[in-house]
């Protein structure tokens, strides 16, 4: 699938490119294809544009979440946000890969790491990619 930027991807191939030669450890990317970097960020940026954000989408029309009404340009934070969820689909962390394989905890000695948090159920892989998002998004306060 070929990326068609705001329709199906906040980010083009380009652009994490640019990105991820600033990214200490990231020299995997550029060796994956253009295909697997187009189709990590489409799926990234499906992940990402279901989250609840601020404003309202500039068109009705557009397919995408971004760009919004308030802001005639797309979030460097977004566009961020994508790459390093892409980036965390195709070089899933070691706690990752065993919360995928259904391990929900690991201990060593005094040391225990719980992969299974009920609250963050279907959240991002990427916390860094969250926490560029969550700059952009609703916040909801429970008040009693």
């Amino acid at each position: 699938m070929t990326i068609i930027l705001y329709e199906n991807s906040f980010v083009s191939a380009e652009t994490a490119d640019l990105y991820f030669q600033n990214r200490p450890n990231s020299d995997d990317w550029n060796d994956l294809t253009d295909l697997k970097k187009e189709q990590a960020l489409i799926f990234a940026t499906m992940k990402i544009n279901n989250f609840n954000f601020v404003g309202n989408k500039k068109s009705p029309s557009q397919k995408l979440e971004f760009p919004r009404d308030f802001s005639p340009e797309m979030p460097a934070e977004i566009q961020n946000a994508v790459c390093e969820e892409a980036f965390a689909i195709l070089f899933p962390s070691s706690h990752e890969q065993n919360r995928q394989k259904g391990i929900s905890s690991v201990t060593l000695g005094n040391s225990s790491v719980s992969y299974f948090d009920r609250e963050n159920l279907g959240v991002l892989l990427s916390e860094t990619a969250f926490n560029f998002v969550s700059k952009w998004t609703v916040k909801n306060y429970d008040i009693h």
